[in-house]
């Protein structure tokens, strides 16, 4: 005799409180454009609005992930409930702080750290088209993909 093993999908509850798809991603998303607005405030040289901003949307996330329900949070809801709200209460905090006690720069405090920022940025951009380059010439299962040691073929 031959069993035949079925697997049930499991489908989502259909009942009257529930919304929407996307309204379950609404959290999420106001963190993530906070974060990213704050950071564009940051790119203009507005550096404790927009670390303030990015804390504000960290505290939030908090706050949404403690009183909103599971169905509701979407990717906010990654971990058990106080290891979220307790992470991004400390992430906010920490963004708060440094926000508030960093001495604002004068023109040549800020124009060192654009200079290191655009070094950063230039030491990244080569080292990723050397990457892309070297791994361009090499097909996926090549013989330059055997082990030290050992002989392809």
């Amino acid at each position: 005799m031959s069993t035949e093993l079925r697997r049930r999908r499991r489908r989502p509850p259909k009942g009257r409180g529930a919304g929407p798809h996307w309204l379950g991603q609404l959290p999420y998303l106001i963190v993530l454009c906070g974060v990213a607005a704050g950071l564009v405030l940051c790119f203009f040289h507005y550096f404790r609005k927009g670390s303030v901003l990015i804390a504000a949307a960290l505290l939030f996330g908090a706050l949404a992930r403690l009183l909103l329900p599971e169905a509701q949070l979407g990717m906010l809801a990654v971990r058990s409930r106080s290891i979220d709200c307790w992470t991004l209460v400390f992430l906010g905090e920490a963004v708060a702080f440094v926000a508030l006690s960093v001495p604002p720069m004068n023109k040549t405090g800020l124009a060192v750290a654009a200079a290191f920022g655009m070094l950063i940025a230039v030491v990244f951009v080569v080292r990723g088209a050397r990457f892309l380059l070297a791994n361009r010439g090499s097909p996926r299962g090549g013989p330059g993909d055997a082990p030290p040691g050992v002989k392809p073929g």
